[in-house]
């Protein structure tokens, strides 16, 4: 038997003091929330600059009725050029067909203010260039879009509605319980003939959809962007995916209330992202609250990028 003196213990405790520190300091490198934390701490929303424009200012008319969209892309171009702020709109009703963001603008919902988005297909028109489940193409622009963009904003506490029910948008799934009738036209067809594209790798710019495919465009799709902040706004009656960031960096999704059952409402879909920040949103949707895409088959490992952090 080996007799260890008090004396010697210590002096080899302290010996091994400074192996048993970095061997510390390696297990929290290895540790999943201490990376995790260091993460959320580089995530930062972007900040813009105290000025509004407001959306009556440049046509906007208040009721529901009277479309928006010229309003808003005219206040949206002002603001951008300006060098960013907010483009606020106010409490009220606001009709409106896509709404396209530009750098360091935030589109700004106040209490009491609803953008009620067309539900005429023809006002998503020209084609934008978009991801359809993890598949590059040309389709109709979703609701909100930004196209390589940076330090981009949603804020409010109003409602964004997309309008979408049993009788538009959700009835293009192809499925009875979502108002679609023996007869009618789905997205099926368009979907196969996607997906074929995809694998024998036609281009891009020739995987032309839109009018007569039926593929329903995403609620919030920014593509190829930094620095997003989507926060405190209610979405309604989404017709698909309904917030979409692709191809984005330093992404925050906060406080945001997300209420659609219809067909493939995801609540909040990642796609080939870094760095997103997805906190305090309460889903109710007819599919996944959160799923998180790199692009699918072939298209995917063509564009080769995951989704991180």
């Amino acid at each position: 038997m080996t007799t260890v003196t008090r004396r010697v213990a210590l002096a080899s405790g302290a010996a091994l003091a400074p192996a048993l520190a970095v061997g510390g300091a390696a297990r929290a490198a290895e540790d999943p929330w201490a990376r995790a934390a260091a993460i959320v701490a580089r995530i930062r929303p972007p900040i813009f600059p105290s000025r509004d424009f407001m959306i009556t200012d440049y046509g906007a008319v208040e009721g529901g009725v009277v479309d928006c969209t010229e309003a808003f892309r005219k206040a949206i171009a002002a603001c951008h050029a300006a060098g960013g702020g907010r483009v606020v709109t106010p409490a009220g009703r606001w009709a409106t067909g896509p709404i396209h963001l530009k750098s360091h603008v935030n589109l700004h919902v106040a209490k009491g203010a609803t953008i009620a988005f067309s539900r005429d297909p023809a006002a998503y028109l020209p084609l934008v260039f978009t991801r359809w489940e993890g598949i590059e193409l040309m389709n109709y622009s979703p609701l909100i879009y930004a196209y390589q963009q940076e330090d981009i904003a949603i804020t409010g506490e109003g409602v964004l509605d997309g309008h979408a029910d049993s009788a538009h948008w959700w009835p293009w799934k192809g499925l009875a319980n979502f108002g679609w009738r023996e007869g009618e036209p789905s997205q099926a067809n368009a979907r196969r003939r996607l997906f074929e594209m995809a694998e024998r790798d036609v281009p891009v710019a020739e995987r032309v959809f839109g009018d007569g495919a039926f593929l329903r465009p995403m609620f919030i799709q920014p593509y190829g962007c930094r620095n997003v902040l989507i926060e405190s706004v209610h979405l309604l009656g989404s017709p698909m995916w309904q917030i979409h960031p692709v191809l984005c960096e330093n992404v925050t999704v906060r406080a945001v209330t997300i209420t659609s059952d219809g067909p493939n409402t995801d609540g909040c879909d990642p796609e080939s992202c870094r760095d997103v920040l997805i906190e305090d949103v309460v889903f109710s949707t007819g599919d996944d609250c959160i799923a998180i895409n790199s692009g699918r088959n072939q298209d995917g490992r063509r564009l080769h990028t995951p989704s991180e952090n």
